[in-house]
């Protein structure tokens, strides 16, 4: 027997006439669907009608050439269909009122044995015994969303029987606003169980733990973020869950798993979990230990760590021992030969840049030396000494010309090469094929300087070979250079490669390049990435081949590694993450935790993520509860990820946060300033961070000298003379080399307990007062500059677009180590962009309390007109005190100081004016040449002339004036008018 052919739904379209003139035509189509109603407009956009919230009966508004279908909802308003061909209407009319009604008639004959079915679900749901997850609810809806509409109709409870009256107002709430209405319902329930756990809470901790504490123990969704500020009790929080979870027989012990990331951490919460809660079942473990723990179960033995896994150094020196004995290989000699001469550095053209201090940035950063060690001003002027070098041509760089045209405005000419045995001088001039500069260069002064240069060594009869930046672009540089140096009678006696490699080791680069290689064998292993796949990042990278020729020579090494382990028989930390994460995916190992708690989260690398969701997958109601704060995520370089707290959802799921902010460590003045500085990344998540100590006074001092000792022992004096004996101290710097004679110091100030540290190992430290050292700008500088070699980011997690930004989060963490009171000590003629937004920014920081001999008067604050990322910083010479750009030697250029205080000096109109309110000193400036205008005597009498006049000299400017009006140009001046 065959099945009848379901009779299809109507459908109308208007006639083209209808569309034109008809009456209500808004609307040029219906289409009746099993659930809805689709009323079609000219634009095609679809106005969908639940058919449940139509009445069943349809209507006819008649015309004269076309009829007007009206539909009812259920909360009265009705929707009018024109253009309706009266021949087809009442068809139409008939049509959808019988599918309608026939479709309420089955919604109420399902509606009783699914609203029973629902309202059973909804008592426990709405229990208030549990708090409800998001997931929970979701599935809820889910299931019973499709009775939303029918409940809404207005004949709902006269067609229900009176004892689901009850059920129906119950449900129909929860489905109008299902996420309020439970929004509601856990509130009420962390109320009610604030109140029942008060005692416990009250006591668990020394101190009782504050109401955003409780909350965040009590919230339990699938996945928790707790964001903790500095200081605010993240570890009290840890473990009043644990506690809470047991004590409302939510977990057993042995069902809770708490993670930290190191072990001395992991110990001092073990222990704290032992004595306030009196548990031994319960599983404390570092994220190694547990990946331990997985592999011993699995495999049946515990595997042995290897020495190496835990001496970074060990690792270290094996490396470097490897890399020597494969320079036994001839193969890969001459591979890493090849890298240090075309790839130790990345080759970015000067035309790429829009200013020099960017492309002095880039230098400095990379910090580009040559083979002889000299610290150059491009990449191209380093591959023109490297070559001279490898062919064993001695140079000079940057020697004084054979003649002095040095003056008291300008310097002495230095050609950037000079080959001492030949008298010959090398220019590499950065000009392309059309003699166009870099766009940071002034073109037609950089020209008439080109025009000099060859005209001065016309003259002197010196020779001279040129070189062009756009023979690097075409990869003839070394090429062009060879044949001219051969044309000029120079012999090139190339270095023997052991002899290089030898100057490499003096230099220390081949050490540098096996620190490197330490770091990339550590990163590569913990993205478990095979060499072929390295090699596929290393294609897509721009700098394709550099990080090509940089896999090639880590290959042998990760292989010799891998085999040590093999031959040992032991594994390192990353081993540990990989095995467990695969025993867990695979279902070889079977998890017993339903509630994993990970302390100082924002720390989290992938590996260890990928680890806990592999654990959550294999238990259904699994809760994961994670406490941190991206503020302080200090570790991308060993792979910690800020993304996974930042966008802690979107990376696990249905997510409740918690903030908890009161900090009970810094006092309120440190706090604003902190604050303040960290949330400029606007990345970062906003919070409001409320301090227990609250005080009228600033608490950062900042102490500008350009000896650091000094700036220690004026902070000291400082502390000494207000702070209560054994006040503990903090002594921070960026970098581990710049630790002072902390022994002396003690025996200076016996009566403070001092410390050093780096401010990375200061993180969950803290002290009554902090010094911060080594604030100033550069590669070892805070920020550090030091750029991260390309294949290191290959295995990274992806840089944020914001500048420092992991830095400005360690500069919070070290401002945020002090409970009293902060100082920071910089170089003004260097300092800090830190520090300087600090000082820009008007920030809560004293500047002026440390004043006198040895401390400087204030942060340089004359921007370099020539590279526009210096400052201009004070100096002397034999002609006299000058200002010079602190980015010297990359960026040269120099301004005239006040000849009477070395003051600044600011053009007004033709003239210098001293910025100094104080001094009167006023210079002209020569119309020609710019050059000082100096009184001076002739026969003829006084007269005014130019600085750059100098007889028989290389420059001269013979500018004369017989009067300079002075007095109207003090009187004109902004400076002195006050």
């Amino acid at each position: 027997m065959q099945t009848p052919t379901p009779t299809p739904l109507p459908r109308y379209q208007l006639s083209r006439w209808a569309k034109w003139f008809a009456k209500d035509r808004h609307f040029h189509a219906l289409a009746l669907e099993q659930e809805t109603l689709a009323l079609i407009d000219e634009r095609q956009k679809q106005l969908k009608l639940q058919i449940l919230n139509l009445q069943p009966g349809i209507g006819i508004d008649s015309g004269w050439f076309w009829d007007t279908l009206l539909f009812t909802l259920n909360d009265g308003q009705t929707l009018r269909f024109g253009g309706v061909n009266k021949e087809q209407s009442a068809f139409l009319q008939v049509s959808m009122k019988r599918y309608v009604n026939q479709r309420i008639q089955r919604f109420y004959q399902q509606l009783v044995p699914a609203l029973i079915q629902a309202s059973q679900e909804a008592r426990l749901l709405l229990s208030n015994k549990k708090y409800i997850r998001r997931s929970i609810a979701e599935q809820w809806i889910g299931n019973h969303l499709w009775l939303a509409a029918g409940l809404k109709r207005t004949d709902c409870l006269q067609r229900l029987p009176a004892e689901l009256h009850q059920d129906y107002l119950a449900i129909r709430p929860l489905l109008d606003d299902a996420h309020q209405q439970v929004a509601k319902l856990n509130q009420t329930f962390i109320a009610r169980q604030a109140q029942q756990f008060k005692d416990f809470f009250d006591q668990v901790e020394t101190n009782p733990l504050t109401e955003a504490q409780r909350k965040a123990c009590i919230i339990d969704e699938q996945h928790n973020l707790v964001l903790a500020g500095a200081g605010t009790g993240k570890t009290s929080t840890m473990i009043g869950r644990a506690g809470y979870l047991i004590n409302a027989g939510l977990a057993k012990p042995e069902q809770i798993l708490m993670l930290a990331y190191a072990r001395k951490a992991a110990q001092e919460m073990e222990e704290r979990i032992q004595s306030k809660l009196g548990i031994q079942n319960l599983t404390v473990k570092t994220f190694h230990g547990l990946g331990l723990d997985i592999i011993s179960q699995v495999e049946g033995t515990r595997p042995a760590i290897d020495k190496m896994a835990e001496d970074d150094t060990l690792r270290a020196a094996f490396v470097d021992s490897h890399i020597q004995s494969l320079l036994e290989d001839e193969r890969y000699r001459s591979r890493l030969l090849t890298y240090f001469l075309r790839f130790a550095y990345p080759y970015k053209s000067q035309f790429n840049f829009k200013s020099l201090g960017a492309y002095n940035a880039y230098i400095l950063e990379n910090d580009i030396r040559t083979l002889q060690g000299e610290l150059v001003k491009s990449y191209e002027e380093c591959e023109i000494a490297n070559f001279l070098y490898r062919q064993g041509i001695a140079y000079q760089y940057e020697a004084n010309y054979q003649v002095n045209t040095s003056g008291p405005d300008y310097r002495v000419y230095q050609p950037d090469f000079f080959l001492p045995a030949y008298g010959i001088y090398i220019e590499h001039f950065a000009v392309n094929e059309h003699n166009q500069t870099p766009p940071f260069i002034d073109q037609e002064n950089y020209l008439a300087g080109m025009t000099w240069k060859r005209a001065l060594h016309e003259k002197y009869q010196t020779p001279l070979i040129e070189t062009y930046s756009y023979l690097k672009q075409q990869g003839r540089l070394t090429e062009v250079l060879s044949e001219k140096l051969r044309a000029a009678g120079v012999q090139f006696q190339p270095l023997p490669q052991n002899e290089l490699l030898n100057q490499l080791n003096q230099l220390g680069q081949v050490s540098e390049f096996s620190k490197l290689m330490a770091q990339i064998l550590s990163l590569f292993k913990a993205a478990y990435l095979s060499i072929k796949q390295l090699v596929e990042k290393a294609d897509k990278h721009e700098d394709q081949e550099r990080m090509r020729a940089a896999a090639h020579l880590f290959e042998p090494i990760y292989q010799a590694y891998q085999q040590q382990l093999r031959d040992n028989a032991t594994i390192d930390f990353d081993d540990m993450i990989g095995r467990a994460i695969e025993y867990v995916e695979s279902g070889r190992f079977k998890s017993r935790y339903q509630y994993l708690l990970v302390d100082e989260f924002q720390d989290i690398s992938a590996s260890r993520a990928r680890l806990l969701k592999a654990l959550m997958s294999q238990q259904p109601e699994a809760s994961l509860f994670s406490v941190g704060d991206d503020w302080q995520s200090i570790y991308r370089f060993t792979g910690s990820d800020v993304a996974l707290t930042k966008d802690f959802q979107s990376h696990f799921g249905d997510t409740a946060t918690s903030v908890l902010d009161q900090t009970f460590r810094f006092n309120n003045k440190i706090g604003e300033v902190a604050s303040r500085f960290v949330i400029q990344n606007p990345s970062q998540i906003n919070k409001q961070i409320r301090s227990l100590r609250l005080v009228e006074q600033a608490a950062v001092s900042l102490i500008k000298t350009d000896q650091d000792l000094f700036g220690i022992q004026a902070a000291l004096d400082a502390i000494a003379g207000k702070a209560k004996p054994s006040a503990s101290v903090l002594l921070l710097a960026r970098f581990n080399f710049k630790r002072p004679d902390v022994a002396a110091l003690k025996r200076r100030y016996p009566q403070l307990s001092l410390q050093f540290m780096t401010v990375h190992a200061s993180k969950g430290k803290e002290a009554d007062y902090v010094v911060v050292f080594g604030l100033e700008k550069g590669e070892h500088g805070f920020p550090s500059e030091k750029a991260t070699h390309p294949l290191l980011e290959l295995l990274l997690p992806q840089a944020e677009a914001f500048a420092h930004a992991e830095e400005r989060r360690l500069f919070y963490v070290a401002l945020t180590r002090a409970r009293h009171h902060v100082y920071l000590v910089t170089n003004g003629l260097n300092p800090s962009p830190f520090v300087r937004e600090l000082i820009d920014g008007d920030y809560a920081v004293t500047v002026d309390e440390f004043t006198g001999p040895g401390f400087q008067e204030q942060i340089a604050y004359i921007p370099c007109p020539a590279c526009k990322t210096g400052w201009m910083v004070p100096r002397d010479s034999q002609y006299g005190s000058f200002f010079g750009c602190n980015q010297y030697p990359l960026c040269n250029h120099t301004q005239r100081a006040c000849q009477w205080c070395g003051g600044g000096l600011k053009t007004q109109g033709r003239f210098l004016v001293c910025e100094n309110r104080r001094c009167d000193f006023v210079e002209p400036i020569c119309p020609h040449c710019q050059g000082a205008m100096v009184l001076r005597k002739g026969p003829h009498g006084q007269f005014w002339g130019c600085s750059h006049y100098r007889k028989n000299a290389a420059f001269s400017c013979s500018h004369t004036e017989q009067f300079i009006d002075l007095q109207a140009a003090k009187v004109n001046c902004p400076v002195n008018a006050t």
